[in-house]
C-alpha cells in the first residue's frame, strides 16, 4: 500500500504541474513566487577548491582523514533518495541518486561523496544517474549503489529493509574489502515518522521517541556487527514545520500543499487544529534529536577502536522558513531541489573536518563556504 499511496500522489502533482504550465520553463535554481519566476542570484554554490593532502594510515575510527575513506553509504528516506529534486522537468517523478547530497556520484555534482573523492580517487559506493522513483524496497543496484535510501521509509525501515541490501551490495561489490576498507555510512530519517503524527485516513502511525531510539539502536548494532571498521554519521532533522511555512510564502506552493496533504497531513493540512499539530510534529523532531545525542554519547563511551557514531547537529537550529523558495523542489514545495542538495553536502561536509564543539548546528543561505582540511584535520569523532 505504501507503494501505491506514493504513486497516486506522484500523479497528482504532475497533473498540478502541468495545470501551472506557465512555469514549466524554468531550472531547479528559480523561485517560483505567485505567478511569477525570480532567479534566485544571491545564493549560488561555492565549488570545491581545495588543496591536496599527505598520504594517511589511520589507527583506528578517530585517526580518520578524508583520503582515509574508502567506501561511502547511505540509509533514510526520499531527501537521501533525491526524490523529486528537479522538480517540474519531467513528465514522471524522478530521483536524482547521482546529485543526492551526500552519497551522489555524478560528475561534478556538488556532494559529499566527490568532496571526498577528491582525496580518494579510488571511493566507492556513490549512486549515479537519475530514476523514476522506486517503492516497496525495490532497487536499481547499478545506479542507486551504496544508497539504500528509499522514498516513503520510515526509522522502523532502516534495519530489515534497507540495512538487507545495503549488506548485501556490500558483501556482493568486488571493489570492496571488507575487512580493511574504511567505511563512512550516513544516515538521514525521521521525516516521514513525524508525518504519522496525525491520523490519515483512519490510520495512525505515530513513531514514539522510545520507538524512534530502538528502531535506530537497533540498526546501528546491526552494522556495527556486520560491517567492520566504520565511521557513521546520523543527522539531526529541522523543524519540519517550517517547510509549510516557507510554502504558504507562493501561491503555487500553497496550492500544491493543499492537494497533496494527505501526504503528510499534519504538515500540510490549513486550520487551527493542524498548527497545533505541526507544533507537535516539531516537538517530536526535538525529542528525536536529543535521543539521536545520547546514543551517540553511549557509543562514544564504549570507544570501539573501528566504530563510531557522529552525531552531525547542522538541522538542529536551521530555519527553513527563511530560505529563499528555490531551495525547495518546484515539483513539490517539500523536498530540496537540487539546489538545497548542494547546501546539504557542503554544510555536512564542513561538519565533518570540524571537533564537535565547533560544529555549525544550522544552515544559513549565502552564507556557506566550503572548509578545506590540513593535514591537521581529522573526520572528528570528538
Amino acid at each position: 500500500m505504501r507503494g501505491v499511496h506514493l504513486f497516486f500522489v506522484a500523479i497528482l502533482l504532475l497533473l498540478i504541474a502541468c495545470a501551472h504550465g506557465k512555469h514549466d520553463n524554468h531550472d531547479a535554481g528559480d523561485v517560483i513566487h505567485d505567478s511569477i519566476i525570480i532567479i534566485d542570484t544571491t545564493n549560488t554554490i561555492p565549488s570545491f577548491s581545495c588543496p591536496p593532502l599527505p598520504p594517511h594510515t589511520p589507527k583506528n575510527v578517530s585517526d580518520l582523514k578524508p583520503g582515509d575513506i574508502k567506501v561511502v553509504m547511505a540509509l533514510g528516506d526520499s531527501i537521501t533518495a533525491g526524490y523529486a529534486m528537479d522538480g517540474k522537468s519531467s513528465l514522471a517523478i524522478m530521483e536524482g541518486r547521482g546529485r543526492s547530497w551526500c552519497i551522489g556520484a555524478d560528475q561534478n555534482a556538488t556532494t559529499t561523496y566527490n568532496f571526498l573523492k577528491f582525496y580518494n580517487p579510488h571511493l566507492v559506493g556513490g549512486s549515479v544517474g537519475t530514476h523514476v522513483a522506486t517503492q516497496d524496497w525495490l532497487y536499481i543496484a547499478s545506479e542507486d549503489v551504496l544508497n539504500a535510501a528509499q522514498s516513503g521509509a520510515v526509522t522502523g525501515d532502516l534495519p530489515q529493509h534497507e540495512l538487507d541490501y545495503l549488506l548485501t551490495q556490500l558483501k556482493y561489490n568486488p571493489n570492496i574489502d571488507m575487512a580493511n576498507d574504511w567505511k563512512m555510512l550516513t544516515i538521514e530519517i525521521g521525516a516521514n515518522d513525524l508525518c504519522g503524527t496525525c491520523p490519515v485516513n483512519g490510520t495512525f502511525s505515530k513513531t514514539s521517541p522510545d520507538q524512534f531510539e530502538a528502531q535506530m539502536r537497533q540498526t546501528l548494532e546491526r552494522v556495527r556487527l556486520n560491517v567492520p571498521k566504520v565511521f557513521v554519521n546520523v543527522l539531526e532533522g529541522f523543524n519540519i514545520s517550517q517547510v509549510y511555512t516557507l510554502g504558504q510564502t507562493s501561491l503555487y506552493c500553497a496550492e500544491v500543499h493543499k492537494q497533496v496533504y494527505k501526504e503528510c497531513g499534519c504538515l500540510f493540512k490549513p486550520g487551527p487544529q493542524s498548527d497545533s499539530a505541526r507544533q507537535e510534529m516539531d516537538i517530536l523532531g526535538q525529542q528525536y534529536n536529543q535521543r539521536i545525542r545520547n546514543i551517540a554519547a553511549d557509543y562514544a563511551a564504549k570507544q570501539y577502536p573501528d566504530f563510531a557514531v557522529v552525531v552531525q547537529p547542522q538541522g538542529r537550529d536551521t530555519s527553513i522558513d527563511k530560505f529563499p523558495l528555490s531551495y525547495l523542489s518546484s515539483l513539490d514545495c517539500f523536498h530540496p531541489s537540487v539546489l538545497g542538495h548542494e547546501m546539504f553536502a557542503i554544510t555536512l561536509w564542513n561538519n565533518l573536518i570540524t571537533p564537535a564543539a565547533q560544529k555549525v548546528t544550522a544552515i544559513v543561505p549565502g552564507q556557506v563556504s566550503i572548509k578545506c582540511p590540513t593535514a591537521d584535520s581529522y573526520l572528528y569523532t570528538w
